[in-house]
């Protein structure tokens, strides 16, 4: 019975120091408020952006080889041994310089032979044809003399162009393949020659790009930190059966031959450009079932306003309809609003 008594005595007094503790905090006049009643007052604290027009640009961006405007791979035309290689990468040739020679004894050519036969062709051309204007020989001898050196003139050539291998056009020489004193075989490449004052590269294309790519769109790729514009020069009238896909071709200045044959390149491809658009933040834009929005704040509340997107841009979207420059844009707090809501805007 006591140690129920003293029990009793001190949950009394425990409430009544919690009585009198609660009447000092609160005056008796003040009402404890939730965090609701507080918003409800005083508005959800968001932060807003005033919507203008700015530059919108759309970029379609794909990695490509480099080359030159023109560029050819030369191939040995017969098996034997490189004599010597006459020019090394980075060498400028003209058209039908040696870069490449071959052994002239390699036995399956007979170089020699007809190098002989060509000359004593044409001397026996020379003296025949002066004989013939003296009047001193038949025209059925100089005929055959003439046959014989042409003839002689074109066997002597083609195993020269077989010995001597030559720069197709005036360029620069970017790979040599070979070494003096290889032994190689036929069809393999030797050097290759390219004209690099402009480059260019493929891009491959899917049907959704190809639709967007226009001939004479600007281009642009970016090494070290430096920009070279370029523009499109061709597009693919069927898909490539291989790749199943489309390619585009882009030429690029090449101001102090800046760029290489062979390099890897990022090419951004403009597609689009508009230099008065309404752009936001894609993480702005929320979806239900009515479509996409955002909110705005207008006479101090939060409003719902749905929205067209236009093209996107990395994080960017261009609003097509919806938004107009001049409207407050909730960029923070959007998760705690809903449409009527008051709101507070804050710094």
């Amino acid at each position: 019975m006591l140690l129920n008594l003293k029990n009793s005595v001190m949950t009394l007094l425990i409430l009544a120091a919690a009585l009198f503790i609660s009447s000092c905090g609160n005056d008796g006049n003040e009402e404890v408020k939730s965090l609701e009643q507080i918003r409800s007052e005083e508005g959800v604290p968001v932060k807003i952006e005033e919507i203008k027009y700015k530059s919108f640009r759309k970029n379609l961006s794909f990695f490509s080889q480099l080359e030159g405007i023109k560029e050819a791979t030369k191939t040995s035309m017969v098996g034997g041994r490189i004599e010597r290689v006459l020019s090394k990468v980075g060498d400028n040739v003209v058209k039908d310089q040696a870069v490449v020679e071959f052994d002239k004894d390699n036995p399956g050519l007979q170089f020699d032979q007809a190098k002989t036969a060509y000359e004593n062709a044409e001397k026996t051309y020379k003296r025949l044809k002066a004989l013939l204007d003296a009047g001193e020989t038949s025209q059925a001898s100089f005929d055959g003399a003439e046959a014989n050196y042409l003839v002689s003139k074109r066997n002597y050539e083609a195993l020269k162009q077989m010995i001597y291998l030559q720069a197709p056009f005036t360029g620069t020489i970017v790979e040599v393949y070979v070494n003096d004193g290889d032994n190689v075989k036929s069809d393999i490449p030797l050097f290759k020659v390219a004209q690099i004052n402009r480059m260019r590269a493929k891009v491959w294309a899917n049907e959704d790009e190809i639709g967007m790519i226009k001939k004479g769109m600007k281009a642009y790729t970016e090494i070290g930190g430096k920009r070279f514009n370029g523009t499109v020069s061709d597009i693919s009238l069927g898909i490539d059966r291989m790749k199943r896909a489309f390619y585009a071709e882009v030429e690029f200045d090449n101001p102090g031959l800046a760029l290489k044959s062979g390099m890897t390149v990022d090419i951004k491809i403009l597609v689009y450009d508009n230099p008065k658009a309404i752009v936001i933040p894609r993480n702005l834009v929320m979806k239900d079932a009515n479509g996409m929005y955002v909110y705005v704040v207008n006479s101090g509340k939060a409003v719902k306003k749905y929205i067209t997107n236009g093209r996107d841009e990395g994080i960017e979207y261009e609003i097509s309809s919806g938004l107009a420059p001049g409207e407050k844009l909730i960029t923070q707090g959007t998760a705690q609003v809903s449409d009527g809501l008051k709101v507070k805007v804050i710094q």
